[in-house]
């Protein structure tokens, strides 16, 4: 956050004397509030505090093919809503298939080769993180229920045929001039033939 560059600092003792004043000044800039000697709490403004929470879509250009398309992509996952919650409450999936569903469109989109690395993305990765609804300081899941979740949306056939429909009414042939994208179909491919391998196969 640009205004977290300057910032005042204040003790403990200070801040019961000057409480009132301090907050009145973190208003125009924050304050550190020091315990012991070292940094212990923030003191913001709501106008610092709400753009805090923004900072992960900031880094967004509004004109990348990502944002472009979201508005679509969120549309499609939510019409089909219904069936997703329904699946989550029957296999007992502790992340949003909502969610996982954008995390398993960024596999596809960006050829990531493998969970591990996908989790690892979504540790780091800004842009990924913005587009599954990661705040900035949101922990990612644990590994083994992340990558359990994801098992149970890629053993759905309509699931994976949601992912398919994703790919084929959303990106179509568009992604052709989106250079940010290293499209693998080959993945999804696979994907759908382990619910339909005749199909499939008469797709290559």
């Amino acid at each position: 956050m640009g205004t977290m560059e300057r910032y005042t600092k204040v003790g403990m003792q200070e801040l019961d004397q000057r409480l009132s004043k301090i907050v009145e000044a973190a208003r125009k800039q924050p304050v550190s509030v020091y315990r012991y000697g070292a940094p212990w709490v923030w003191i913001v403004s709501q106008d610092d505090w709400q753009g805090a929470l923004h900072e992960v879509a900031s880094c967004v250009p509004p004109g990348h093919s990502l944002a472009v398309l979201r508005p679509r992509i969120e549309a499609l996952l939510d019409a089909e809503g219904a069936m997703l919650a329904q699946l989550a409450d029957e296999q007992g999936m502790s992340i949003a298939p909502h969610t996982l569903m954008h995390v398993l469109l960024l596999q596809i989109l960006y050829s990531v080769p493998s969970e591990k690395q996908l989790y690892e993305q979504l540790n780091y990765n800004l842009l990924f993180r913005w587009f599954t609804g990661l705040e900035l300081k949101s922990r990612v899941w644990n590994f083994s229920l992340f990558s359990h979740d994801l098992g149970v949306l890629l053993g759905s056939a309509m699931a994976v045929a949601l992912l398919q429909r994703m790919v084929d009414e959303v990106l179509g042939s568009s992604v052709q001039a989106m250079p940010e994208f290293s499209l693998n179909l080959a993945l999804l491919n696979s994907w759908v033939a382990r619910h339909n391998p005749v199909g499939a196969a008469e797709n290559h």
